[in-house]
C-alpha cells in the first residue's frame, strides 16, 4: 500500500518545566530530583509501574553503590533502597573491600519498590503519566530545541509540552524522534548484547538434584534439539546453576531493543526458551518432577541498544582508568561486562583497586539540542564502557544529576548552566559528586 499523509491537531494535555520520558532507575531519579528543586515535572511511563528493569524487567538487584569499601553513589537511589530495607523489603549486603561485585547488589522486593517509587514521586510533586507510550517529538524549525512530545494514550494521540526534556527511555527513543544521531553496535558490525527473560523456579530441593545427572541430560537435550545453546548462556559453567539460581538470569535472547520487529521476535523466543528449560527439567532431571515457575518477567530485558551522540564520548580506557572530567557529575562502578552471542558469552575487564570511574555531564548533553539530556544506558560511549555504566545504581546517579541540571536550566540552554552550582545542588540533595 502506498504511504499516505496523516495529519491531526493534537490536544495539549500538560505544560511542564521538565518532562522525563521513561520511569526506570534513571528516569525515576531524574523526575524526583527535578521536582524537589521546584520544577513542575512530568514523568512519562509506557507501563503501569516505575522501576524499569527492576520491576517490569524482572531483575530486582541494584548495584553498585559502593566501591573499594566506600560509598560512591547515594542520593535518591540510596534513599529508596534504605527506606525499603527499613521496612524489611530490601537486603543491604556487606560492602567490605575484596567482596566480589556480584555479591554487592542490593536486593529489593520489586512490587514494594514500585509502591515506594510511586510514594516518593507523589511526595516530590511529580505528575505521573502511566500507560503513555512515547510516539514522537515536536522540535523547533532549526531542530535545536524540543518543544513537546507526542504520546499514545487510551484516549488517542496527545501532546505534552515542556521547557527541558530528559530521555530516560533506555533505547534513546526520544532523542531519535528529535532527529539526534546515535550509534548501534560497532562500525560495520551491528551485533548487540543479547537480552534475558528473567524467570524464577520452585518445586524442588537443591540437595536432591544431582549435578552430574543434570549435566548429562542437558547435553543430551542439546544434541536432540530439545534445548538450544542460548537457553543457558554460561557456556563455561555447569547447567546445575539453573537450579542453584532458581532459573534467574540464565538465558541469552538475541534482539535489537531499538527495533520493534526484533523485540517481538525476542518475546516469542524468550517464552519458548523458558518453556524448553521447564519441560527438560520436568522430564529428565531427577528430583525436579514438580518443578514450576513462581514468576516470569513480562518482557525480555534489554542490555544494549542505541547510544545517543552527545558532547562527550566515554571510552573504555577512560572508564577503566577512572578519568575525572571537569564536568563529572556522578560516579559509576562496575566492571566491563559485555555479554556476547554464541560460545564466547561474556567479556570482563575488572577495575584495579582504588579506581572509581566518573560520568561527565557532556556524555548526557545530546548533540545539537539545547534542552535535551540522555540518561541511563543510552548515554554516549563505546560498547565496552556502555556495558559497565549501564547498571542500575549508576543510572540512578546519572538520572539525579540530569534532573538537577534540567531544573537549574529551566528555559536556558543546558550548556550555559553553572557546573559548580550544579555540583553544590547535588551535594545538598545528598548525592556524591566527584570533585
Amino acid at each position: 500500500m502506498q504511504p499516505f499523509l496523516y495529519q491531526k491537531h493534537l490536544e495539549n494535555i500538560g505544560d511542564y518545566d521538565v518532562i522525563v520520558c521513561g520511569g526506570g532507575p534513571a528516569g525515576y531519579c531524574a523526575a524526583v530530583q527535578a521536582a524537589r528543586l521546584g520544577a513542575k515535572t512530568a514523568l512519562i511511563e509506557q507501563y503501569g509501574v516505575l522501576g524499569g528493569v527492576i520491576t517490569s524487567g524482572g531483575n530486582p538487584e541494584i548495584g553498585l553503590f559502593y566501591a573499594h569499601g566506600r560509598q560512591i553513589i547515594s542520593g535518591i537511589g540510596w534513599e529508596t533502597v534504605t527506606r525499603l530495607a527499613a521496612e524489611g523489603f530490601a537486603k543491604i549486603p556487606d560492602f567490605s573491600p575484596g567482596i566480589h561485585h556480584s555479591l554487592m547488589n542490593v536486593s529489593v522486593d520489586p512490587v514494594m519498590f514500585g509502591c515506594l517509587a510511586d510514594e516518593i514521586c507523589r511526595e516530590a510533586g511529580v505528575e505521573l503519566y502511566f500507560h503513555h507510550f512515547l510516539a514522537d517529538a515536536v522540535v523547533s524549525d532549526d531542530g535545536r530545541k524540543v518543544k513537546a512530545i507526542v504520546v499514545a494514550t487510551k484516549d488517542g494521540l496527545k501532546q505534552i509540552s515542556g521547557k527541558q526534556f530528559i530521555d530516560a527511555t533506555g533505547d534513546g527513543d526520544l532523542s531519535v524522534y528529535t532527529g539526534a544521531e546515535y550509534e548501534l553496535g560497532n562500525p560495520g558490525n551491528n551485533e548487540l548484547q543479547p537480552g534475558t527473560l528473567r524467570f524464577y523456579l520452585t518445586g524442588y530441593e537443591l540437595a536432591k538434584i544431582d549435578q552430574k545427572q543434570v549435566e548429562e541430560t542437558f547435553d543430551q537435550a542439546l544434541q536432540s534439539g530439545e534445548l538450544l545453546r542460548h537457553d543457558f548462556w554460561s557456556v563455561d559453567g555447569s547447567p546445575y546453576e539453573i537450579f542453584r539460581s532458581h532459573g534467574n538470569n540464565i538465558n541469552h535472547i538475541v534482539l535489537n531493543g531499538a527495533d520493534s520487529k526484533s523485540r517481538s521476535d525476542a518475546e516469542l523466543e524468550g517464552r519458548k526458551s523458558v518453556a524448553r528449560i521447564l519441560k527438560w527439567a520436568k522430564r529428565y532431571v531427577k528430583g525436579a518432577e514438580q518443578i514450576a515457575i513462581t514468576a516470569c518477567a513480562p518482557e525480555v530485558a534489554v542490555r544494549e541498544s542505541r547510544r545517543i551522540c552527545c558532547d562527550h564520548y566515554i571510552t573504555a580506557q577512560e572508564y577503566i582508568s577512572g578519568e575525572k572530567y571537569p564536568d563529572s557529575v556522578c560516579y559509576s562502578y562496575y566492571p566491563i561486562d559485555l555479554h556476547k552471542v554464541g560460545d564466547k558469552s561474556l567479556h570482563n575487564i575488572f577495575l584495579e583497586n582504588g579506581v572509581v570511574p566518573t560520568i561527565p555531564l557532556g556524555a548526557m548533553l545530546v548533540k545539537g539540542k539545547e534542552n535535551l539530556l540522555a540518561v541511563g544506558r543510552c548515554i554516549y560511549g563505546d560498547r565496552l564502557a556502555n556495558s559497565a555504566y549501564r547498571v542500575k545504581a549508576s543510572c540512578m546517579a546519572m538520572g539525579q544529576a540530569a534532573g538537577a541540571a534540567a531544573a537549574i536550566a529551566r528555559e536556558e540552554n543546558l550548556r550555559v548552566i553553572d557546573l559548580e552550582q550544579l555540583k553544590d545542588t547535588l551535594e545538598k540533595e545528598h548525592a556524591i559528586v566527584p570533585r
